[in-house]
């Protein structure tokens, strides 16, 4: 794969809304402005930062702090990524967002990384 740069970290938070205000007080970081923070899920991200070095903060299970690390690579690197996983019987899932098509799937420690490309949507 040709790992162009970690994307994105997300967190799971246990009061969304509560998180916001602390990251915008203590980092000056404000929701994008695609994301809407009062209409978005608890299953969906409301991402903090600019692209490339975002935060997405999800508030839908127990709190565990890391939810999963983002790569971004290209449609080359992914489909070998998802190659190796099939190889390997490494189970995994796809998925098409709003700006990238993902790939999700667990390291041995249970880490989730998100193989994705940027798609400009």
């Amino acid at each position: 794969m040709n790992l162009h740069r970690i994307d994105h970290v997300s967190l799971d938070v246990a009061d969304r809304a509560r998180s916001l205000d602390w990251y915008a007080e203590v980092l000056g970081a404000r929701p994008a402005a695609t994301s809407s923070p009062a209409r978005t899920p608890g299953d969906e991200p409301v991402f903090l930062g600019p692209l490339g070095a975002r935060l997405g903060l999800f508030e839908e299970r127990p709190v565990k702090g890391l939810r999963h690390i983002a790569l971004a690579t290209d449609r080359t690197g992914q489909r070998d990524v998802v190659a190796r996983l099939e190889r390997l019987a490494i189970p995994h899932h796809a998925e098409r967002h709003a700006d990238h098509d993902s790939v999700y799937f667990a390291d041995p420690d249970g880490i989730v990384l998100e193989v994705m490309v940027p798609t400009g949507r």
